[in-house]
């Protein structure tokens, strides 16, 4: 696989998903953003999502669009898929962790947490290595 473009990554949002299109503009409006290019399992990225909402929930915070994403993970089934960011906390302070079906390039799933309270495991983008 190769670097995921802006432009590809930007027609790869479900238009008609509310926070697809926050992410989206925010992308527009020059937020960075990051496609990592290792494949991991669907279930793995399932599991590790319901362990950061349940995170977000325990200290009252809520994330934009987490059911939607927890149905379109498990939809995946056990296919491997990419996982990236959004990074718009510098303009209206969302973080958006974004998941893609690689062929074609779309994304299943996209939740954004507000990241006013820094909460260093959803949005912190530093590529894990």
């Amino acid at each position: 696989m190769e670097e995921v473009s802006a432009s590809k990554l930007l027609s790869a949002f479900d238009v008609d998903s509310e926070v697809d299109a926050l992410a989206r503009d925010a992308m527009l409006s020059g937020a960075d953003f990051h496609v990592g290019l290792k494949f991991i399992p669907a279930p793995t990225a399932l599991g590790i999502l319901r362990g950061r909402l349940w995170h977000l929930q325990r200290h009252g915070r809520q994330a934009l669009g987490a059911t939607e994403c927890l149905v379109g993970l498990a939809k995946a089934g056990e296919q491997g898929i990419l996982v990236g960011w959004v990074d718009d906390r510098k303009g209206a302070g969302y973080f958006y962790q974004i998941y893609l079906s690689p062929r074609p390039l779309r994304v299943i799933g996209c939740v954004g947490v507000d990241s006013s309270s820094g909460d260093p495991q959803v949005s912190d983008p530093a590529p894990r290595k």
